[in-house]
């Protein structure tokens, strides 16, 4: 994970992506998730961590259960509700049972109200960046120690820090191998965990951010697609997802670095190309529901190239 930010990726080989895996009303509705997500090329696993959701843990190790591959994150672990010393025992655990798969996310959370009722303090942005901070200096010094039981298999576990406020990006710059950006936004005065989507502006503006926080320290950078649809009319079909939407709409949506709308697999590589060009995206990351979508992009930018891949390439950038 040496990728600057801004360094892109020229093809998908270079790409990384993600499914991220929350609710599922059975274990063969987990089970066909993991194995969609395998057969589609995907790289990651990940697991939320919110209320009304599965637990990230539980979930990760079922995951390493059915694929031998796949990598395991937390996406990303809100740091309020953990403990250092139990969560490095959790995080020591699943790496060692998955063989060394494990990558630990942490985010400062934000939805209040998952706060209230676990009965968990919350407080104001600079507090919970803290909070965070100070968990994961903490987890991976425990991590690091040689008498650390279980010892995990990978020495370091890879860091993903989450975050779209200019202080958690700072954090992630300081200690995170990758860059987790959700690309939404708190709405000024709402109650907190009410999001918009960023607009491209604001999320360059952050990568750049990251970028001068960073000073040449190495990591790479993620992006959450929240909505991906490939469709011949990407305008009628945002429109459709963000309906009932007060704080987007399909214009803010259609030019989001975290949304793909695409008239098909090749112009949806061809978005990716160029946010990686545009931002320094070379891991992506999606919802459950949008797996197959994604899926049909990840297999055109891994399609081995052809006569008429230069040709393609020109017609679709």
């Amino acid at each position: 994970m040496a990728d600057g930010v801004g360094a892109g990726a020229a093809g998908g080989a270079g790409f990384e992506f993600g499914v991220n895996v929350g609710r599922a009303a059975s274990r063969a509705g987990f089970a066909d998730v993991v194995r969609r997500a395998g057969e589609a090329g995907f790289d990651v696993i990940a697991a939320p961590d919110h209320l009304g959701c599965l637990s990230p843990f539980v979930s990760l190790a079922t995951a390493a259960s059915l694929d031998p591959r796949l990598r395991l994150r937390t996406y990303v672990l809100d740091a309020g509700f953990w403990n250092a010393a139990l969560l490095a025992r959790d995080v020591a655990t699943l790496d060692v049972l998955s063989g060394g798969r494990v990558e630990l996310g942490v985010g400062a959370g934000h939805v209040r109200d998952e706060h209230e009722d676990a009965g968990v303090r919350w407080g104001p942005l600079a507090e919970r960046v803290r909070w965070m901070e100070d968990l994961l200096v903490e987890v991976r010094r425990r991590l690091a120690d040689e008498a650390h039981s279980p010892r995990p298999v990978q020495r370091p576990v890879p860091l993903v820090v989450g975050a779209m406020s200019r202080a958690g990006l700072a954090v992630a710059a300081r200690h995170a191998d990758v860059v987790a950006f959700p690309g939404a936004l708190q709405v000024r005065g709402e109650r907190p965990g009410t999001l918009r989507l960023a607009t491209a502006e604001e999320v360059a503006e952050r990568v750049a951010h990251v970028r001068e926080a960073a000073a040449g320290r190495p990591h790479r950078c993620d992006v959450l697609l929240q909505l991906v649809a490939l469709d011949p009319d990407p305008e009628r079909v945002a429109a459709e997802l963000v309906a009932g939407d007060p704080h987007t709409s399909a214009a803010d949506a259609l030019a989001s670095p975290a949304c793909l709308f695409a008239t098909d697999a090749a112009d949806g590589a061809a978005q990716l190309r160029r946010r990686s060009a545009e931002f320094g995206f070379t891991a992506f990351s999606t919802h459950d529901w949008n797996l197959d979508a994604l899926g049909r992009v990840v297999a055109e930018l891994r399609r081995p190239p052809g006569p008429a891949g230069p040709v393609a390439a020109q017609r679709v950038g």
